[in-house]
């Protein structure tokens, strides 16, 4: 007898897993996977906006570590829910009611001063309504109180965007710097950039340097660059960062003041 194959099989649930929301199989959907140290290691995400959150996370130099869908927010108990236990706790104590009693962050940050960051990520133009962003609203009162700042970082769709470009240059290059990167290639990059600004492709030219280099030197900070609106390119303009890595704090560019006003938080 032929056996019917089956779909949506949801991943199981262990005692050892204590994470929020944690993302199953759906229905033959594939899950987005990417790799972040500062995460621990892979990690599962909703969608393609935040796996570029967790790459501009991973090169900014300002967070020691984070995580995806770190807790959820009892908005009726005003209070962060950490593990699956308390979660199941408090909505049978509402009567299994979710929806606009909770909310989730896509991320959490611990930053080096030791502060701690919330972000939630939209697409550009599916950012919701009015309905949610109240809910957000009331939240970020929640989370206030805990010491988490909530921001909302908003990923433009133009896949041209030089935020977007470069992160994804950038990430695996932090990955290979170790490895690629000498005291050698190092000093000779400084001392061609000591009169001032040069273009990638002349600084290329005339030292010899493969355009692939040139994202593992910005993150290494032996070079800097106005990454935020210039894409990594021929006519990049750069110059020595002498191991100032300032320039790959991106996230503010992508930061939206928008949704704070009254349009969308009454």
């Amino acid at each position: 007898m032929r056996v019917a194959p089956t779909f949506g099989v949801r991943s199981s649930r262990t005692a050892v897993n204590t994470g929020i929301r944690p993302t199953a199989r759906t229905y033959g959907k594939a899950r987005i996977g990417t790799y972040a140290a500062k995460a621990g290691g892979q990690i599962t995400v909703d969608s393609d906006a935040e796996r570029l959150m967790g790459h501009i996370l991973g090169i900014d130099p300002r967070v020691r570590s984070f995580k995806q869908q770190p807790f959820t927010v009892d908005l009726v108990g005003e209070r962060l829910l950490f593990t699956r236990e308390e979660v199941s706790e408090a909505r049978r104590s509402r009567g299994g009611r979710r929806g606009t009693a909770e909310y989730t962050p896509d991320f959490a940050t611990i930053q080096a001063d030791g502060t701690q960051c919330a972000y939630e990520v939209k697409l550009e133009g599916y950012e919701g309504d009015c309905a949610y962003w109240a809910k957000v609203k009331q939240a970020k009162v929640i989370m206030e109180a805990y010491c988490y700042s909530l921001s909302t970082v908003v990923v433009p769709t133009d896949e041209r965007h030089p935020v977007l470009v470069n992160a994804q240059l950038l990430k695996p290059a932090q990955m290979r710097a170790r490895t690629y990167l000498n005291s050698d290639i190092s000093g000779r990059v400084e001392q061609y950039c000591s009169s001032g600004p040069v273009l990638q492709r002349d600084l290329c030219t005339d030292l010899q340097i493969p355009t692939g280099v040139i994202p593992i030197l910005l993150v290494s900070g032996v070079l800097q660059a106005d990454l935020a609106h210039q894409h990594i390119c021929a006519t990049l303009e750069l110059s020595a960062a002498f191991g100032d890595v300032s320039h790959l704090c991106l996230i503010e560019q992508l930061v939206s003041n928008e949704l704070c006003s009254e349009r969308f938080l009454p």
